[in-house]
């Protein structure tokens, strides 16, 4: 038997040894699982919080570009036929095809962009004009490559490549591969659907504009009515002393 002096203190320090040892042991192998699923819950919910931020981003960008795209004009047979021309009617919308070396700008040297007749779209920059001797405006490249769309055309027996405006799909003419460089490219575009606009004269008119803007501004501003006096400032004024008055 252990005399009671002794248990009187080993009681105590067993129990502190024993609650060391708890403290101490290792986390049972379900709270190990516990805390391994918490963290993969968590990686799991970052990478769909990164998915979705990034289908916003994706979503956000197709926004962008298809708002920078220019809307297609689309009109009926009967308003064509009212806007345009017989001749231009006829090459744009039936694709017919204008007689070579009769085309107001077949020889035509003025600097400036071709757009397109129909829907003002800008097709061709002067500067990619070259004379092919074909007796069509011949162009080395349009002024984006977006302006225009190419389609396969067997209308004549033979496989060319027809060229549309993208806006509105009217019928420009050809391209072929004998053009000069940089391209290699030659677009044969009829004249009768194309509508000139010189470059300087576009930048005259832009100023000329923006004169007329700030002179409307200016004369909007010198007509505004001036402040009437209030019957403060009358007083403010003051009333004649005596010895003026005499």
């Amino acid at each position: 038997m252990i005399p009671s002096r002794i248990t009187g203190w080993l009681i105590p320090v067993l129990s502190v040894v024993a609650f060391g040892v708890a403290v101490a042991a290792p986390p049972s192998a379900g709270s190990a699982k516990k805390k391994k699923d918490a963290a993969a819950a968590d990686d799991k919910g970052t990478s769909s919080d990164k998915k979705g931020a990034k289908d916003e981003k994706d979503d956000a960008d197709a926004e962008s570009q298809d708002a920078e795209k220019p809307k297609k004009v689309v009109r009926t047979d009967a308003e064509w036929r009212r806007l345009l021309t017989r001749q231009q009617y006829e090459v744009t919308r039936l694709k017919e095809t204008e007689s070579p070396f009769t085309g107001k700008y077949a020889r035509s040297r003025k600097d400036g962009i071709y757009h397109c007749v129909c829907c003002g779209q800008p097709l061709f920059d002067s500067r990619a004009k070259f004379e092919s001797g074909t007796g069509w405006p011949s162009y080395y490249e349009p002024v984006e490559k977006e302006a225009v769309q190419e389609l396969a055309d067997q209308s004549e027996g033979l496989l060319r490549t027809e060229v549309q405006c993208s806006r509105c799909d009217a019928h420009l003419g050809h391209v072929f591969n004998d053009g000069p460089e940089p391209t290699g490219l030659r677009y044969c575009i009829n004249s009768a659907s194309l509508k000139f606009e010189d470059r300087g004269g576009k930048a005259a008119k832009d100023a000329k504009d923006k004169k007329k803007k700030a002179t409307g501004a200016a004369k909007s501003k010198a007509a505004k009515p001036k402040k009437a006096k209030s019957k403060d400032d009358d007083s403010d004024a003051g009333e004649p002393d005596a010895k003026s008055a005499e």
